[in-house]
Parts: C-alpha cells; structure tokens; sequence
C-alpha cells in the first residue's frame, strides 16, 4: 500500500493532480473500496494503484505509456486473486445481511397482520355496540317512554317535563 504522495511521484505527477483526478468519476468510484484512510493519510492498495495508472496512462499519449514487467503483472494477478477472495468474502457479508432483513421484514409483516386483525375485532365490537346502543335508544322512542332524568311528577300529581336547571341540580344533588 502507498500513500497519495508516493503514488504521485512515482506515476510523475503532483500529489494535487492525483488527488483531484481521484475525486472525479468513475475512477471515484471504482477506487472507494481500494482507499484506506490512517489518521490524516489515505492509503491506496495494489489494485488501486493499478487503476489509477490506468487512469493516467489514458490521459497520457501513447508513446510515453510505460511498459509493465514481469513482476508487475504477477503482483496484479496475486492481487486480482486476493481482490477475488475479499469480494468472496463481501458477497458472504452481504448476502447474511439480507437474509437477516429479510427475516426482519418477515416478522414486521407477521406482527402487522395479528395487529390488523385485533384491530378488525374491536372496529367489530365497537359497531356492535353502537348497533345495541341504537336498538334501546329505538326502543325506548318506540315506546314513547322518555328518559327518566327529562321528567318529574309535578306538584299537582302529573307529570311533565323538568327544566334544564333542575336536571343538573339533581344530577349533582341527587334531589330535586
């Protein structure tokens, strides 16, 4: 692993011009697993290294792109097998992790279906009685009876209706 700096003066560019060719896309992008960051100082892995000399050797004419030695390939193979067993084991991080969303979903599901249903059983109740609530008021309109609290036995002996007043005297007194 090299840092920014090394990485600059060996391809033969300021550690400004790499930095900024870095932040633009798609080398960005390609280079986000490839960038380690300790402390104040980013680190970029072989694979990494390999990309962004890619990078510069498009920018750059033909006749000066170097050539790779042997050692230079055989470290990008060795990389590219490392590369493939840290995506191996990233595949396997990844694919835990949504199995566990997955059951997670699953159980967020199972819970909002038994609260759909207890929900269904008291709107059930709640209509039912209001339906008994509605049958006695019915009844009691049927039967022309009036609810006892709206009428008193007046003084000559009959009966008739109670004034608002006297109604909420006897609701907290109890008397009339």
């Amino acid at each position: 692993m090299k840092t920014i700096k090394q990485l600059a003066e060996e391809i033969g560019v300021t550690k400004q011009a790499l930095q900024k060719r870095i932040a633009r896309e798609p080398l960005h992008t390609s280079l986000c697993p490839c960038l380690h960051t300790k402390g104040n100082t980013k680190y970029i892995d072989v694979y990494g290294e390999n990309l962004i000399k890619m990078a510069f050797n498009k920018d750059m004419s033909t006749s000066s792109i170097p050539t790779s030695t042997d050692k230079n390939i055989d470290a990008g193979i060795d990389e590219g097998i490392d590369k493939t067993n840290s995506e191996n084991e990233l595949y396997k991080i990844l694919k835990s992790e949504l199995e566990s969303k997955n059951n997670q979903i699953a159980e967020q599901q199972q819970t909002i279906n038994k609260l759909m249903d207890r929900l269904a059983d008291a709107q059930q109740s709640e209509q039912t009685a209001q339906l008994l609530h509605g049958g006695t008021i019915q009844t009691q309109l049927v039967g022309n009876e009036t609810p006892p609290i709206y009428t008193a036995t007046t003084t000559n002996g009959g009966e008739g209706l109670i004034s608002f007043k006297s109604r909420v005297k006897i609701l907290f007194t109890g008397k009339m």
